[in-house]
């Protein structure tokens, strides 16, 4: 590759990788085209970025930002995924579309709020909750409390006109 297209892929690679936080690794080697174009589509539909670049430029641009992946994770084919969400997302994608299609596209490692994941690590992502299912779950757990309260509190206010109209029929028996 020619000296020159090598620095504006580089170039081109740190504003696609400039600031990414989040990104997921993945291993192509195995779809045909027909289902890469499937695979991309489905990505892009969800709002995920796909980049195929050469290993040896993503592991430089990656080290200048500080990130030093194992070996395994930029060898090969491998397709760099990012989006706006987080990775556990996005490795939940990868993990229902290979599922759906019963392809092996194996994770090769990323990055989750900037720590660099291995391929065994990445492959974890897929069965941890998403920052939204997470965000759902404190939410609950913080609003059972709430409603059990505003649960007792109704009953104690519902009883007590009950209380009221029962010390009102016993007076009126009693004549006064």
């Amino acid at each position: 590759m020619a000296r020159r297209l090598k620095e504006m892929i580089v170039r081109d690679l740190e504003d696609f990788l400039g600031g990414v936080r989040n990104a997921v690794m993945v291993d192509i080697s195995t779809l045909n085209a027909e289902d890469n174009l499937d695979y991309r589509n489905l990505l892009r539909k969800e709002g995920v970025t796909v980049n195929v670049v050469k290993n040896s430029l993503a592991r430089r641009v990656l080290a200048g930002q500080g990130y030093d992946f194992p070996e395994e994770s930029l060898s090969g084919p491998t397709a760099i995924l990012t989006s706006e969400g987080d990775a556990i997302t996005t490795s939940k994608l990868v993990a229902d579309w290979r599922k759906s299609k019963k392809k092996k596209v194996p994770l090769k490692g990323g990055l989750l709020e900037g720590e660099v994941l291995g391929p065994e690590d990445a492959e974890k992502l897929i069965d941890m909750p998403s920052v939204q299912e997470t965000q759902q779950m404190l939410v609950s757990v913080i609003a059972a409390p709430l409603s059990e309260l505003v649960g007792i509190t109704n009953n104690i206010l519902s009883g007590v006109p009950a209380v009221v109209q029962s010390i009102a029929d016993k007076k009126k028996e009693e004549g006064v």
